[in-house]
């Protein structure tokens, strides 16, 4: 062997060991069988509000089975990450090795409860939430996912989902370093619609509450839903510092969105394990952070054996975009909804970690968590590194230094010691190296003064006041109120630009482009250069077929910052249908030129690529947007238009896993039509199952290519069962409005196009599409109930026909009963309510909202005893806040024990008034704490039947703090 070749020889052997020992971390996929309580019964009947066009699950159950779940396990030398993809994508533990010890809620049962938006939830690990509201509608299904292993030796499951609700995409990469104690979520979210869009993103952990646990939130204040101020971390009231799980033992539920301090992480730590977890993100991204309890009286802890079989109760600490989870009340407040930008997309990181034997901390990121102590000799320095530490830990009094020694510290090697003297704890301060992680013990440095009272002042009926209420609306998606309010704002001013535009925006969003037009011209006239105007302008002009002027009204809109990128992205996609694919091309860089992460624009660019039949730029896009969404399905699709052979097709199915493809893949289908891709568009629905709208889309893609197959295709989707499929995109409005017109004996699109003007705010219209006459021939018993809510307060007798149609075409279904007993409820028709009632409860004898409106009604019509009979039997379970069962229990034992006492038996309301107190679980509903129970009723029927029974002393005990002094 030559010198050189030997030279080589150890060059070579010496790099394959340096590799072999290079930390590592690695991905596998496998299944375990999980003890799981499942869910069932999907609601067919069309709910429009504000989970349309989604459906609930209505069916839970008290019996476990098992069943097999798939598991993405993320593991290196210090953590073990798993995540469950058909569950939503939870991360459902993180175990830290050394210990044992998951530092999030590790739930050995898959235990589904009606919690979630759609109903099932299951509680344990960190769930993503993206749309408009907690916990979002893909919490307990399956999501799409792809795994893969990165160059630097660490590894990533990505989960995503399309959101109906926003039509945005959302995607979380969960990644986990080869070397680091820590694991990352990377989330990923575009709104791909040219409207602004709900805005709610919230990471939700649940951790176990035994072990004396502590949240560690710096702040000094909290919020409410409602944008209502609390104290933090010491409630005023009462005195206990609520900052420690064990001193929440008064009120209800809790939810904390602690506020008042700049700071980047937040945690807890259980002292009885010296074991903790935080999270850690740079304040911009992520300045929200909340902790939820369930509450310690049995109220809040019935949920344990709910939600778990043997893992104790959980309380959740979560992340957010914003400061507070907003509800209907925070419109009034500084803390309002926000919406997401046109096209816009958002990207944050988030740090999960272990903390060990320190004692609680004060201080964490990507480095570790760090406690600062005061004791009787000298400060406590405690510090958990998360990854390799070489640096030094200073102390400093001021600008004196203290204390100052070199770590060399491994991933989770805890590292404690004191310094030599006291230090004054308004000077204090902590650094690891030059700002990896640093500690100020004056909280005054990190208070703020952001203003948190609202503008008493503030006019709500002029037309800046009904304009925003309207903006607040959109972002909750009730575009029929935002409509109201936005018409009572032009009665108060008809030039305010603002309402205007907004007006037309609302209403090219349910295409209606033609009576957006004279709202729109007129904000341009009182403004020309108005950047929200001129971008609407260009929408409308694009639906109307008025090419010049949408490019004019993007152009303009171009020149503002706000619209800059969205504008881009249209004028890019108009040249594109217009097949000027340079220009195409040119826009769509601009786009990204202001928005890199602009998905829209690099789809329109790869596409423009492959028209151009550059195969070398269309790669090199292709691969830009695999880097940036790995789960991007048009990528897939792209490759298999370039080479459509059979294993391309199954490429592009692979990795749509999710509950419902046939979505995922109509929404791609409508994009490649908006970019003027007709043939494309038909080529990915023809992957898809062949739903009702589906058939119905690619029916007239099929007429408008020309092909001699339209009507037969109308045909197949006219015959097709509607049974869950609820239209709601604007773009599906031409489409069945062709249907209609070229199928004039079928419904089902005519039903269709009901359902999706109504989701978009336009009730009279549905209302009036099906009031026409409908023959014998349409069994589909949801078309009249929507047909019946439609018509309910216009036409209520025709409304309780319909209702009782459908009820007689579907007697096998439980919520036509429910309908109508509801209905004969809200009419008093107490006695046809009871009628109904036990009619369904005997067809449906375990279910118990047909249970519980069985009891409603027996006490309408005064059969209180076999109301008060039925309640002993009924078992409920429970969703979040449940109490009705057990208020009509109450009401029931009460009115029968006034009835007992009127016929002097004393001692038989006093067994009543007992069962009164009591909070059956199988009612589910557990008692709050007593001083929040308002007893007043039971005492003072308790102190009659004492004196009934002659019993002066205890009667006078129950009756005095009632009536004051008194003689008995």
């Amino acid at each position: 062997m030559s010198i050189p070749r030997l030279a080589m020889f150890f060059v070579v052997t010496s790099v394959a060991v340096a590799t072999a020992q290079r930390p590592h971390a690695s991905v596998r996929e496998f299944s375990t069988s999980i003890p799981t309580y499942p869910f069932s019964d999907p609601n067919p009947i069309p709910v429009v509000g504000r989970i349309y066009p989604y459906f609930r699950f209505d069916g839970f159950t008290n019996t476990a089975v098992p069943q097999s779940w798939k598991v993405v396990e993320l593991e290196n030398a210090y953590l073990k990450v798993r995540i469950l993809p058909e569950i939503g994508g939870k991360i459902w533990s993180a175990i830290e090795k050394s210990t044992g010890k998951s530092f999030i809620y590790d739930n050995h049962v898959v235990k589904f409860r009606d919690i979630a938006m759609r109903g099932p939830w299951t509680s344990g690990g960190i769930e993503a939430n993206y749309g408009i509201i907690g916990h979002t509608p893909n919490v307990a299904t399956p999501v799409d996912y792809v795994t893969h292993a990165n160059a630097d030796g660490s590894v990533t499951c990505t989960i995503g989902a399309l959101d109906l609700l926003t039509r945005t995409q959302w995607r979380l990469e969960i990644t986990l370093s080869a070397d680091k104690a820590y694991f990352t979520t990377s989330s990923l979210w575009h709104n791909a619609t040219p409207y602004p869009q709900p805005y709610y993103a919230w990471m939700n952990a649940a951790i176990p509450v035994a072990g004396d646990l502590e949240y560690v939130y710096d702040g000094n204040r909290f919020l409410g839903h409602n944008g209502e101020l609390g104290d933090w971390p010491v409630n005023r009231t009462n005195g206990k510092q609520i900052s420690w799980y064990r001193n929440n033992d008064f009120g209800g539920y809790k939810s904390y969105h602690v506020f008042g301090a700049y700071t980047d992480f937040f945690g807890a730590y259980w002292h009885d394990q010296k074991f903790g977890m935080a999270r850690y993100a740079p304040h911009d991204e992520k300045p929200g952070k909340k902790l939820w309890i369930w509450g310690l009286s049995h109220q809040g802890m019935i949920w344990q054996q709910l939600l778990t079989d043997a893992d104790g109760q959980y309380t959740e600490v979560q992340s957010g975009r914003l400061f507070n989870q907003t509800s209907d009340a925070s419109t009034s407040t500084p803390f309002k909804h926000r919406d997401f930008a046109p096209y816009g997309t958002d990207r944050w990181t988030e740090y999960w970690l272990p903390v060990k034997g320190t004692d609680g901390f004060v201080a964490a990121n990507q480095w570790g968590a760090l406690n600062v102590q005061s004791g009787p000799r000298g400060v406590v320095i405690s510090f958990s590194p998360v990854q390799r530490i070489a640096d030094t830990l200073t102390v400093y009094d001021g600008d004196r230094v203290v204390y100052a020694k070199r770590l060399l510290l491994r991933p989770l090697q805890t590292f404690t010691d004191t310094t030599p003297a006291l230090v004054d704890p308004a000077r204090l301060r902590v650094m690891l190296g030059r700002h990896k992680l640093e500690y100020l013990a004056d909280t005054a440095s990190r208070n703020l003064s952001r203003p948190v009272e609202p503008v008493t002042e503030f006019d709500w009926t002029s037309a800046n006041g009904r304009t925003l209420a309207a903006q607040e609306k959109v972002r909750e998606r009730d575009y029929a109120g935002a409509e109201r309010e936005l018409a009572a704002a032009l009665h108060a001013d008809s030039s305010f630009v603002p309402a205007l535009t907004e007006m037309a925006s609302l209403l090219v969003r349910r295409n209606d482009p033609v009576d957006a037009v004279p709202f729109v011209r007129r904000a341009l006239r009182i403004d020309t250069y108005d950047p929200a105007a001129n971008f609407t302008f260009g929408l409308v002009s694009r639906l109307l077929g008025h090419a010049a002027d949408a490019r004019d009204g993007f152009d303009i809109a171009s020149q503002s910052v706000e619209y800059r990128s969205a504008a881009y992205t249209e004028l890019a996609r108009t040249y594109l249908r217009q097949g000027d694919l340079v220009r195409a091309g040119d826009y769509a860089t601009k786009a990204i030129d202001y928005n890199r992460n602009d998905i829209d624009a690099l789809q329109l660019r790869a596409l423009a690529a492959r028209l151009r039949r550059d195969r070398v730029a269309a790669n090199a896009e292709l691969r830009a947007l695999s880097e940036l969404d790995p789960l991007n399905h048009f990528v897939r699709v792209e490759r298999w238009l370039w080479s459509p052979t059979e294993g391309a097709r199954r490429n592009v199915l692979a990795l749509i896993r999710n509950e419902m493809p046939a979505e995922t893949l109509l929404e791609l289908a409508i994009w490649y039509q908006g970019a003027g891709q007709t043939r494309a568009a038909d080529q990915v629905l023809s992957l898809s199952p062949p739903q009702p709208e589906i058939l119905y889309w690619r029916a007239f893609l099929h007429h408008r290519l020309g092909d001699g197959d339209s009507l037969q295709l109308l045909a197949h989707a006219n015959a097709a069962s509607p049974r869950l499929a609820f239209p709601f995109r604007a773009e599906s409005d031409d489409v069945l409005s062709w249907a209609v017109s070229n199928s004039p004996a079928g419904w089902t699109a005519v039903y269709f196009r009901a359902l999706l003007r109504w989701s978009l705010g336009d009730s009279s219209w549905a209302q009036k599409s099906l009031e026409t006459p409908v023959d014998d021939s349409i069994r589909f018993a949801p078309f009249f109930v929507a047909r019946a809510e439609l018509a309910r307060t216009t036409n209520p007798t025709r409304s309780l026909a319909d209702l009782r149609r459908a009820a007689a075409l579907e007697p096998s279904e439980w919520r036509y009963g429910r309908l109508l007993i509801e209905r004969a409820l809200a009419d008093s028709d107490f006695a046809n309510a009871a009628q109904i009632a036990a009619t369904y409860h005997a067809r449906f004898p375990t279910n118990s909202v047909l249970g519980i409106l069985h009891a409603r009604t027996l006490l309408r019509i005064g059969k209180s005893e076999e109301a008060r009979q039925l309640l002993d039997r009924i078992e409920v379970l429970p969703y979040e806040g449940s109490g009705a069962a057990h208020a009509l229990y109450r009401e029931a034992n009460l009115t029968v024990a006034t009835e007992r006492l009127r016929a002097n038996d004393g001692a038989g309301a006093l067994l009543l008034i007992g069962k009164a107190r009591e909070w059956p679980e199988r009612l589910g509903a557990g008692k709050p704490y007593a001083a929040d129970v308002d007893e007043r009723r039971e005492d003072w029927l308790e102190g009659l039947a004492h004196l009934r029974l002659g019993h002066r002393a205890e009667a006078a005990r129950l009756l005095r703090p009632l009536l004051g002094p008194l003689r008995i």
